[in-house]
Parts: structure tokens; sequence; C-alpha cells
């Protein structure tokens, strides 16, 4: 069958955002391309995490939070459970949000005369209209065009800067396992492997291949998610040669305008222009997904409708945008709220990709579409990965 993009692209829309553009920006500048082994780990968790969200909501016709109720109904630790994903997915998004506001407004401002404020609120209104005049599909075809431009600008950035990385040091070349490089690594992970995605991923699956043949249904989603999320993977990559390339090592602070700063010397009248935009796509895009998930997970974990009308996912998604547009408005370091949700979301992920492991397990699935030995094997190896980088982090936070 043809291939056809939209839930994947959302996908990896959501993980583009401006925690994206800022951690690997600061991997970048601080490592050179020495973490590019955290991103390809973080692909690969990626791609095997969000088949397993495709293939439970496909094989049994339901979104993800609404097979976690159905796992714990009649059991002790049943609510617990529903309550975990409602905090987790709904209230993190609300964190997350603000950070991608704030993105998209540091972009547009910094590229645009236009204010800061301005550019957030005009970004949440956009959001606004589309979740309540029910543009599902806009969302999508938005959401495709904003990776599309991401991917052309920071590759062909990445490309003109090469011999710029490649003059380098070694050290920042090589593959690189420090310990002082931890909190990068996870911070990486985490704005790559989303929990709230494979939320967005299983409703959004199932309504776009409602209808079809379960197998039919499965190749269709399992190609177009692996090509957007390996699309995204590659922007991921771009923006650390780029970073790696111009920034010089230690700068931390104000990453973001440094960032627009360094390519515009280099490209004096259109490097900020380009980068600004780059960094308003990627902010807008998480901007528009964050809600839409939320509400989805929110509303399937409480038993709620999870229809595009409905009373409740409309409240949910809005609560959502509304939060963070507010804390967008009124931080006043941005870029760190945005490194430090990303560092939160890694240390969350292992308890959502368990739940996740346990549904494919699960007698919820007709037999043929639960995990064989083989895709269990991978399953729990990311499992593990993430959970030792996790413990090593508080370890290292308590010692």
């Amino acid at each position: 069958m043809a291939l056809r993009l939209g839930p994947g692209a959302m996908v990896a829309a959501a993980f583009i955002g401006p925690g994206t553009v800022t951690t690997a920006s600061l991997a970048g500048a601080s490592s050179g391309i020495a973490l590019l082994w955290a991103v390809a780990f973080s692909i690969m968790a990626t791609l095997v995490l969000q088949e397993l969200s495709i293939r439970t909501a496909l094989a049994t016709q339901k979104d993800l939070a609404t097979l976690v109720r159905d796992m714990g109904r009649g059991l002790w630790w049943g609510p617990p459970l529903v309550l975990l994903v409602v905090i987790a997915i709904g209230g993190g998004n609300a964190a997350y949000q603000s950070g991608n506001l704030s993105g998209a407004g540091i972009g547009l401002s910094a590229a645009l005369p236009v204010g800061f404020a301005p550019v957030v609120v005009m970004a949440a209104g956009l959001a606004a209209a589309l979740i309540v005049l029910e543009q599902y599909r806009w969302l999508e075809k938005l959401l495709v065009a904003l990776v599309a431009l991401m991917a052309l600008l920071f590759s062909a950035l990445a490309v003109l800067l090469a011999p710029l990385l490649l003059a380098q040091p070694t050290e920042r070349l090589l593959p690189a396992l420090s310990p002082d490089y931890l909190n990068l690594a996870l911070a990486l992970i985490g704005t790559t492997v989303v929990p709230y995605n494979l939320f967005l991923h299983a409703t959004a699956v199932r309504r776009r291949w409602s209808g079809e043949p379960v197998e039919t249904a499965l190749q269709g989603a399992r190609g177009e998610s692996m090509l957007a999320i390996l699309i995204g993977g590659g922007i991921t990559c771009a923006i650390m040669i780029v970073a790696a390339a111009l920034i010089p090592a230690g700068t931390e602070v104000g990453i973001l305008p440094a960032l627009m700063a360094a390519i515009d010397s280099h490209f004096p009248g259109g490097g900020a222009l380009a980068v600004g935009i780059g960094l308003f796509a990627a902010g807008l895009s998480s901007a528009i997904a964050a809600p839409v998930a939320a509400g989805w997970a929110v509303c399937g974990a409480l038993g709620w409708s999870t229809e595009p009308g409905a009373r409740g996912f409309k409240a949910v998604a809005l609560l959502v945008l509304l939060s963070g547009t507010v804390f967008a408005v009124v931080t006043t370091r941005p870029s760190a709220l945005i490194v430090t949700a990303q560092i939160t979301n890694a240390v969350l992920l292992p308890v959502i990709a368990l739940i996740l492991v346990a549904l494919a397990n699960s007698q919820l699935l007709p037999l043929q579409y639960r995990n064989h030995t083989q895709r269990n094997v991978l399953a729990f190896g990311v499992l593990a990965i993430v959970v030792l980088l996790a413990l090593t982090k508080l370890v290292n936070l308590l010692g």
C-alpha cells in the first residue's frame, strides 16, 4: 500500500521541539559529536516503543490509556495506575508546553521584529483554534510541513558547516561515556523518547487506519512511523553538528541566542532568520501535539470520550495549552526550564515504558499480536539501559 504520512510525523514533530533544539545545541557545544551515541540509542528506543504502541492500539482498536485502565480493572493497583497516567501525561504536558511555547517565542522574536509574548500568545491561539474547530487533518498536514521545514533547514546547515566540525580536536569527534555528560545524555534521551508520544501515536494510528484490516494497517503504520522517526533523529544529529561546529565549549547560558548569533555570523543577513523560523516551527509543532496527546491520554484513562468534539477532550487539551501559555509568558529562564523537563522526562520514561511492555504481553491483545521473545528482548534491553542511566543520575544527585 502507498505510504501515508500523518501519525508518525506527529510523533516526530512532537519530539523535535525546543527541548530537542536546546538540548542538542548544548550537547554539541559541550562535547562536539561525542554524544551522538545517545541520539542513536534514543531513535532505536523510540522505534521499539512506538511499534509496541502502534500494535497494541491497532490489534485492540482501543487507545493506549483505555487499555491501561482495562489492565487494572478490578485490581487494587488499577486506580493508582490511572492516576499515574493522568498526573504524568496531563500534568507533565502542561510543564512541557511552557517550553514549547517559549521556544516558539524565542525563535520568531529573534528572527523578526516582534515581541516574545505576542508570539507565544499567537502560537497558543493557533493551537487552540485547531483544537476547538476539530481540524485534526489540518493538524496532521501542518505538522508534516513543519517537520519537513526543520529537516531541510538544519540538514543544509550541517552539510555546509561540516568542514568546521572536522577541524576540531579528536576528543570532540569520538564517542564519550564520561559521567560529566550524563545530564546531557539523559536529556537527549528524554527529548526523543517522549512518554506522551506513546499515547499520541496509539490514538492517531487507530483513527487514521480505522476500518482497515489489522495487518494492512500495521504495515502502513510501521512504515510511515519508521520514516518519520528516522527523519526526526536526523534533525537532532544535524542540530548537534551545527552547534558543535560553531559554539565554543562552555557556552551553557543563552544557548539558543548563541546558536542564532553564531549562524548569523557565518551567513550574515539570513542565518538568524532561518534558525529563528526553524525554532518557531519546532515550538509550534510540539505546542500543537502536546495538548492533543494530553487530552487523549487523560480522557482515555478516566473513561471519557476521546473524540475531537468531546467536551472533556477539549477541556483537558485547552487547560494544558493555557497552563503552558501562562508559564511561558512569566518565565525568566526558558532554556533551563526546557532542559530540566527533558531530564525529568527521561526519569519518568521507564515507568511508562514498563506499562506498555506489560500491555504488549497481556491477554488484552489477541495472541498473534502479543510480544514474542525477540520483541521482549529488545523492549527489556531498552528499559534496562534507560533505568541504568536514570539510577546513575539519581545516585549522583544523592551522593
